[in-house]
């Protein structure tokens, strides 16, 4: 009885965790700049790591707000249309402001692979 519960519980956790992945989006470096490597580290929607980045790199957070585009979207644009939580937190950007109009019956896709740039 306990391996049956351990099995049931187990194939449970499998099944959320590959349904929570199915329509997840998979982020690659286009280059190796230093604007890309922060394109990147904001994709990794992890605040250390973007902390990180940015202090090995030497950009401050003007610069990366202000200046940096990735995908040819300023950066407060690029976190909104993926939905970066931690890293707009990190960067001291509020969506709570913001009105989108998101499409219900648009057609998701899979698994999308997601070549980022920076400039």
């Amino acid at each position: 009885m306990k391996k049956l519960t351990t099995f049931c519980a187990s194939a449970t956790l499998l099944a959320g965790l590959i349904a929570g992945t199915a329509n997840a989006e998979q982020f690659i470096a286009a280059d190796d700049t230093i604007e890309t490597e922060l394109c990147m580290a904001i994709a990794r929607d992890n605040s250390f790591n973007l902390r990180k980045t940015m202090q090995e790199r030497r950009v401050t957070l003007r610069v990366v707000k202000n200046v940096l585009a990735c995908n040819n979207m300023a950066t407060d644009k690029f976190i909104a249309k993926y939905g970066f939580k931690n890293s707009a937190h990190s960067l001291n950007l509020d969506f709570n402001t913001k009105t989108h109009i998101k499409d219900l019956s648009a057609r998701n896709e899979v698994s999308k692979t997601i070549v980022v740039s920076g400039s």
